[in-house]
Parts: structure tokens; C-alpha cells; sequence
């Protein structure tokens, strides 16, 4: 078997995602980066406004979230691809293997993607569906708040959670697809409280169960944008959290550059480069596994959901499963057993 090599540790952060140079911080880092300043990758002179414009026309930016607590999952977003927005919460219940879906597609124009996570709010409001993400990382709060009154085809929705984000351990990293290209990415896991209604009746969080995972996103990926990724989250017994995030995308040098990572409490740990295989498609069992076997999970879905754009899925190819993990994460100084935990994998290709 071959020996692990675990990525560098992580550092302190800059002050900015890009230099006043005009160059990407490359890395990985212990906590928020201040400003988050993609476009002036393409520089800040009076000659810089086309190239600023062609490059947030090509940025990649959402944010995310996935919460819940022992028998609810949710995953919602604030996704900006520039050619299109989307508005999307998506309720799982675990046990009974059912989805419950409150989305809506509108112009980007229309919602706001936070660049930066202190004081900041990701939002947006369109057919009937409103989602608010207020970031104040470094005072320790986090919110999430998202309604839709309903439909004679929808019931009303109520969701508005608070992660206490004092109690987070955080994974930021800013990784090359090429010298002047990154993907910035900011998660991080917490424990949650609040309250999930749909049809006028709470069926969540219960008291001292709840977690909320963040996941702040802004890449200017390659055509067409690929990757895979799987992660899930719980709270344990005594209440701790524990999860991990698993990621096989387009980055140079994963052993490096990756954000693979298991969360145990505040303390984050970071992982080798994974793969994943699905000899079954996207429905049947995943396989995610390094070379040197720290990593070991197989996904089982019991929940599928897809999002295909255009004819025979030329635009958009996305299966998004939910579903059970088992196996084991081995880090340098921490391991986790897996079995158990639920949570999501997505199979993505994007040309738009």
C-alpha cells in the first residue's frame, strides 16, 4: 500500500483573495479571508473594465448551506452562473427517503451573492421563494432564513436557523486551475438551532441536534466545469460535531491544493487527494477512496435529484443523490467512522 501524504498544513490567511499586485493568495488557510476580491485579478486601472467585466461573466459563485439534525436534511443556495440564478431550498427526510424541493430559477441580476463573510448578506427573491443568508463570521453568527408562503402545488415553507459559527472550525482555500485562475472556497461546520416548518407545522431542529454547514464558493473554472463531491455531517452523542467534505475536481496538484477535509468539533483535518467511481451510475453505490487508503467511504443513495439544462444534457449535466455513508476517514491525528452519517454527493458538468 502506498504511504499517505497528507496536504501542508494550513495557515494564517491574507488580507485579500487577490494581491494589490493583482495576483491569486494561493493556499490553504485556518479562517476567513477579509476581502474577497476576484475581479482585480484582472486589475484595478482605468483600462480594466472590460477585462473585469468578461471575468465575473465567467465567475462561478454561490452560497450554500446544508443543515439539519437527526432526521431532516436541507440543502439550499444562492447560485450565481451569470448566464442564469438559482433560488433553491431542498427538504430530505431521511428516514422515509422523500424530497420536498422550494427552487426557482431567475435573472442573476436578481439575487446578490455576498463576496466577503463579515457583515454581509446572500440573497434572493423570486417566485414566491425568498432565502436570506446573513455572514457575520467574525463575530461567531451565522443565519439562514428562507420562506415561501405556498402554492395550491406547494405547501408553505418556513425555515430560520442560526449557526454558531463561535464554534466552527474553518477550511478556506484558494487553488489554481491555472496561474491566474482559483477557486475560492470557504466551508465550514457548526452546531445550528431554529426551527424548519413546512405546512404551518415545525418537524425541525430538534433541540440540541442541529448543524449547519457553509459553503461560500466563487471560481472561475474551466469549460466545461466538472467535478464531484460528497459530504456529510452529524451530530454525535455527546453532541460534537463531525463530518467531512470530499471533493475530486479540476484544481492543479490535489495532493497539494485540495479541500478534503474532516471536521471534528472546531477542529479541522485535512486529507489526501480522492477519487470517486460509481460503477453503477450516479443512482448506484459511490466509491471515494484515496491511493494510499486514509480515505475508505462508500455512498449508498436513497434519494435522487438532477438538474439537466438543454438538449441530451449538452448544457447542464447534474445528479445530486442523497443518501447513507459508511466506512472510515483516517486523518494524521484524528479518524472517523462514517457509518451512519447522511448527507449529499453531486456528479456535476456544466458548459454554461
Amino acid at each position: 500500500m502506498n504511504t499517505v501524504v497528507f496536504p501542508p498544513a494550513a495557515t494564517a490567511p491574507p488580507q485579500s483573495l487577490v494581491s494589490p499586485s493583482g495576483n491569486y493568495n494561493f493556499g490553504t488557510y485556518n479562517g476567513p479571508i477579509p476581502t474577497i476580491n476576484p475581479l482585480d485579478a484582472a486589475g484595478t486601472g482605468p483600462l480594466s473594465a472590460v477585462p473585469r467585466q468578461t471575468r465575473n461573466l465567467g465567475l462561478k459563485e454561490w452560497e450554500a448551506f446544508q443543515l439539519g439534525d437527526d432526521d431532516w436534511f436541507v440543502l439550499g443556495a444562492v447560485y450565481n452562473a451569470k448566464a442564469l440564478g438559482l433560488l433553491q431550498v431542498l427538504v430530505v427526510n431521511k428516514q422515509a427517503a422523500t424530497i420536498a424541493r422550494w427552487e426557482t430559477k431567475l435573472p442573476s441580476p436578481m439575487l446578490t451573492v455576498a463576496r466577503g463573510l463579515d457583515d454581509t448578506i446572500s440573497s434572493g427573491e423570486f417566485g414566491g421563494l425568498r432565502i436570506e443568508i446573513g455572514n457575520n463570521l467574525p463575530d461567531g453568527a451565522l443565519t439562514v432564513d428562507a420562506v415561501h408562503h405556498g402554492t395550491a402545488l406547494k405547501a408553505p415553507l418556513a425555515l430560520h436557523v442560526t449557526g454558531h459559527a463561535d464554534q466552527a472550525g474553518d477550511l478556506v482555500v484558494v487553488h489554481p486551475f491555472d496561474d491566474n485562475k482559483a477557486l475560492y472556497s470557504h466551508k465550514t461546520m457548526m452546531p445550528a438551532s431554529g426551527s424548519l416548518a413546512i405546512d404551518g407545522e415545525r418537524v425541525g431542529l430538534a433541540d440540541d441536534r442541529g448543524f449547519l454547514i457553509l459553503d461560500d464558493h466563487h471560481g472561475d473554472y474551466p469549460r466545461p466545469m466538472k467535478y464531484d463531491w460528497v459530504t456529510g455531517i452529524r451530530r454525535s452523542a455527546a453532541g460534537v460535531i463531525e463530518g467531512f467534505n470530499l471533493t475530486d475536481n479540476q484544481i492543479r496538484n490535489p495532493g497539494v491544493f485540495n479541500e478534503n477535509a474532516l471536521w471534528i468539533g472546531d477542529q479541522v483535518h485535512r486529507l489526501p487527494a480522492v477519487h470517486v467511481t460509481r460503477p453503477d451510475g450516479p443512482w448506484g453505490k459511490w466509491y471515494i477512496r484515496d491511493d494510499a487508503g486514509a480515505v475508505d467511504v462508500t455512498f449508498t443513495p436513497t434519494v435522487q435529484s438532477t438538474q439537466h439544462v438543454g438538449p441530451r444534457k449538452m448544457l447542464a449535466e447534474y445528479y445530486a443523490p442523497y443518501g447513507w455513508y459508511e466506512g472510515t476517514i483516517e486523518a494524521e491525528t484524528a479518524s472517523m467512522k462514517v457509518d451512519g452519517v447522511f448527507g449529499v454527493g453531486e456528479q456535476k458538468r456544466i458548459s454554461v
